[in-house]
């Protein structure tokens, strides 16, 4: 029996189509300067399923979509380095670039550094036995968080550990010894230091992108 219903299509090449057809409309608007037809297509391209990453990128730098920014650029950051596709690094405006890569090396290099070094256990005010709950934070920090930092397959956000060792129980540490040692880790801000390091880098990038 014959439908009335028109044939619909969801494969992959449909949605490619989809993007290239709505970035070609992307450019027509930025040249006739139809801003309407800007809006709708930045609209639809936002949450598009096929839009990968660096072409979102890059189509930030070249229509200057700012509030494409920071959630594309943290996406990327939080990737691991090996699945990065060169081809895809190629769109990326070098500027841009440049910043990924220096903000991965400053996140890479403090996950590393805490991975390696314990924070210090702070001694609480009634603990009797502060060298035995020294060495069992320690410990529990490479059982724990430094193993986190290092996962080879999964990544965890530095804010994500400090949740789990907040909720963690850390016995046989005294409860006050704990308590001490955890508020001086967030004190510090060490385990939410890369969300400084991309925030930095990003309020940096905003700047030069409204100039461009």
């Amino acid at each position: 029996m014959d439908s009335d219903e028109p044939p619909t299509s969801t494969n992959t090449k449909d949605i490619q189509e989809s993007v290239s057809f709505l970035i070609l409309l992307l450019k027509m608007g930025a040249v006739f300067n139809i801003d309407v037809a800007k809006s709708h297509v930045i609209c639809h391209l936002d949450t598009h399923p096929n839009l990968d990453l660096t072409t979102k990128l890059e189509l930030c730098h070249h229509f200057q979509i700012i509030s494409w920014l920071s959630p594309t650029f943290k996406a990327l950051v939080s990737q691991p380095i090996k699945s990065f596709d060169p081809l895809g690094l190629g769109q990326i405006p070098t500027h841009i670039l440049h910043a990924l890569i220096q903000v991965k090396h400053w996140i890479i290099t403090h996950r590393l550094t805490l991975a390696a070094i314990t924070p210090p256990a702070i001694a609480g005010f009634s603990c009797l036995t502060p060298a035995i709950c020294a060495f069992k934070w320690e410990s529990m920090w490479r059982e724990g968080p430094a193993e986190m930092l290092h996962h080879p397959d999964i990544f965890y956000a530095g804010h994500d550990i400090l949740v789990k060792l907040i909720s963690a129980d850390l016995s046989p540490i005294c409860q006050n010894c704990g308590e001490m040692s955890i508020f001086n880790v967030q004190d510090s801000r060490s385990l939410v230091m890369e969300e400084i390091f991309i925030d930095e880098i990003l309020g940096e990038l905003r700047t030069w992108l409204m100039n461009q």
